[in-house]
């Protein structure tokens, strides 16, 4: 995840769905980039929920996302990790 945030690129829908694991490398992969998006645009505002609820950052899930009035942060999807490892323990 963070060599796609360098690279500039934002998943935006961190979820148990799209959490996978490569038996034959032995490492995790993250799948499903159909929301992500590059984190660099000019207009990163709210508006255009992304992602699966019941992991989403608290933060995207209020009002002022939904009004465009909080913007998309790194955090947001390594807080969604946060909600999958919680879900999964």
């Amino acid at each position: 995840h963070f060599h796609l945030w360098a690279e500039g690129i934002e998943h935006r829908d961190i979820s148990l769905g799209n959490l996978m694991w490569d038996y034959r490398k032995e490492k995790g992969v993250l799948a499903d980039f159909d929301l992500a998006a590059f984190w660099d645009t000019p207009d990163k505002r709210g508006g255009e929920r992304t992602g699966t609820v019941p992991y989403m950052a608290i933060d995207l899930l209020g009002e002022e996302y939904s009004n465009g009035k909080k913007e998309r942060l790194y955090r947001h999807d390594v807080e969604a990790f946060f909600w999958v490892l919680v879900w999964v323990c």
